[in-house]
């Protein structure tokens, strides 16, 4: 009596065993999140450097500024509606990336 192999397979096979549009999709999503967090992390890096070089070439502490008017109750919420901003503008990449690629 042989042996099916074909039934005693689960559900998750192999990434070699998988159709190339699958794995083609796997990648894209990757591709779109590390896109997404080095776009946002270069955002955030470049808008730190560019308000210490102000500073420093006005001499006023413009980062301090920024942290202590986000340390206020009206700055907190001013950066919780920023990172829901980023979110938005992440779906919004996503679904154009989504449709493009398909």
């Amino acid at each position: 009596m042989t042996r099916d192999r074909t039934a005693d397979r689960s559900d998750t096979t192999a990434r070699e065993e998988r159709p190339p549009a699958e794995r083609r999709d796997e990648s894209a999503a990757g591709a779109w999140a590390a896109s997404t967090a080095l776009q946002t992390a270069v955002a955030v890096v470049g808008l730190t450097i560019v308000l210490f070089a102000l500073g420093q070439a006005f001499g006023v502490d413009l980062l301090g500024v920024i942290a202590g008017a986000l340390g206020t109750q009206v700055g907190m919420w001013l950066a919780i509606a920023f990172i829901v901003l980023l979110f938005t503008g992440a779906a919004l990449r996503a679904v154009s990336f989504g449709t493009t690629r398909a």
